[in-house]
């Protein structure tokens, strides 16, 4: 079996993914300094790859770049915050809104199992599964709107909110409420009631995004 050729583009996307992956454990957070000659030897690449992901990650704003200072991860406030989790509210309605018209049982089973995981991780006390899963849930649910344009849309809204989901203490504090909540976006799903779902899921994110709002208001004030 031959491996595929690493392309310039695949390792753009590597040094991507070990930022998101940074950001989500904790590893990088809002502020933190991005170093092209250590994110470069840590992958094992040279530095044209790095600095093509950290010029897409700009673009996206992720990434803040200032002149002889260097480059930053971009740092929130409680109104960026805020504007990001109403947008992202907005979209996720049209995703689930999307994918009701066209879901199977197997979805749904699907989306039922990585919710019984999320349960189950409350159960082990795993805050890190906790964070996989409801990025898995919420990218099933993307795929399943079978739009193209909103899937791209939501991903990169989705990795520019990464760096506060390593801060939200959501997960820690209410991990016996993560898999219900999530539970009830399923169980609007298998109705088939288009508004409900479209109600629940919005619901959903403004509660969560209302509780990182303050996390981050508090983190200003202090």
């Amino acid at each position: 079996m031959k491996a595929s050729p690493l392309t310039r583009q695949s390792l753009r996307e590597a040094i991507i993914k070990l930022i998101e992956e940074a950001l989500l454990s904790g590893e990088l957070h809002p502020g933190s300094r991005i170093v092209e000659t250590e994110l470069a030897h840590k992958a094992g690449i040279s530095r044209g790859p790095v600095r093509e992901a950290i010029r897409q990650l700009v673009g996206e704003g992720i990434l803040v770049s200032y002149p002889s200072r260097g480059t930053f991860i971009i740092q929130w406030t409680p109104q960026d915050v805020a504007e990001a989790y109403t947008l992202r509210a907005t979209l996720e309605k049209l995703a689930i809104q999307e994918a009701i018209k066209r879901i199977t049982p197997d979805d749904i089973a699907q989306l039922q199992a990585t919710v019984d995981n999320m349960a189950q991780s409350a159960i082990n006390h795993d805050i890190r599964a906790l964070v996989q899963l409801d990025i898995r849930f919420h990218e099933q649910l993307y795929a399943l709107s079978r739009h193209s344009l909103l899937q791209e849309v939501l991903a990169r809204l989705r990795r520019k909110l990464y760096c506060l989901m390593a801060i939200d203490q959501g997960y820690s504090l209410h991990q016996d409420e993560i898999a219900q909540n999530h539970q009830r976006i399923v169980d609007a799903l298998k109705t088939g009631d288009y508004t409900l779902a479209g109600e629940t899921i919005a619901a959903h994110v403004m509660e969560v995004g209302a509780e990182v709002v303050e996390q981050v208001r508090q983190r200003s004030e202090a």
